[in-house]
Formats: structure tokens, C-alpha cells, sequence
């Protein structure tokens, strides 16, 4: 018997009508990279320190804040996740360092990705 077919929460989001917006796979990222999410009520910045983590910032005190491990999004109360990506629509997950808490927001509205270094087929 072979492994069970998983399937894509992001196709089966489009196929549904229910997708937003583009898609941004995690694993592109890199050291230095900034990441900003922004959703209806947080604007959240990540400075990327590695694979899946960064440093947290918020525009808001109320929210968590340190070193965190993005986990990927969720869509709304499914707590289906699709593991290092994101998208608009769903809810960003991550993991503080110091505690193990983990958070869920509300939905991402827009993500913006600022690199720290250019895309290797840039010219010179």
C-alpha cells in the first residue's frame, strides 16, 4: 500500500473560490530578509535570522515579540496547516523561542518581502 495522498490546503482553497491571494514559500528566505505580514488589526516584521526564524517585532505592545519559528498558516478555524508557507487568507503561526507558546493571528491581508541580498540571476 503506498503513502496516502495529503492533500494541498492552497489548492484546495483556489478550487473552492475561497483563495485570496499569492503564496510565499518560506524556504526562499534568507538570513537578513525582511518579512512584513499585516493583518486587520497587526502589522507584524520579521527580520529572518535563519530557516523559518526571526526576530519579532509588532506595531502593537499587546502582541508577543522575541525570537520566534514561523510555523506556516492555518485557514480560519481548521487548524489545518500548511507548513512553511504563507498566504492571504489565512492565519500566520509561529512559535516563541523563550516560552513554546505558539500564537495564530487573524487573517494575513498582505505580505511584503524585502531581501537582503539580490536574486542570484540579477544582473551586476
Amino acid at each position: 500500500m503506498g503513502r496516502p495522498v495529503i492533500p494541498d490546503i492552497v489548492a484546495f482553497l483556489q478550487a473552492a473560490g475561497k483563495w485570496i491571494g499569492d503564496e510565499l514559500n518560506l524556504d526562499q528566505l534568507r538570513a537578513g530578509d525582511r518579512l512584513l505580514v499585516r493583518t486587520r488589526h497587526t502589522h507584524y516584521l520579521f527580520l529572518m535570522t535563519g530557516l523559518h526564524t526571526a526576530r519579532l517585532t509588532t506595531d502593537r505592545r499587546d502582541r508577543p515579540r522575541g525570537m520566534v519559528r514561523i510555523q506556516g498558516c492555518v485557514f480560519g478555524r481548521s487548524r489545518m496547516i500548511k507548513p512553511g508557507h504563507l498566504f492571504c487568507g489565512g492565519g500566520l503561526e509561529f512559535t516563541l523561542d523563550h516560552d513554546r507558546r505558539t500564537f495564530t493571528t487573524t487573517p494575513i491581508e498582505a505580505i511584503q518581502l524585502i531581501s537582503a541580498t539580490p536574486p542570484s540571476s540579477a544582473a551586476p
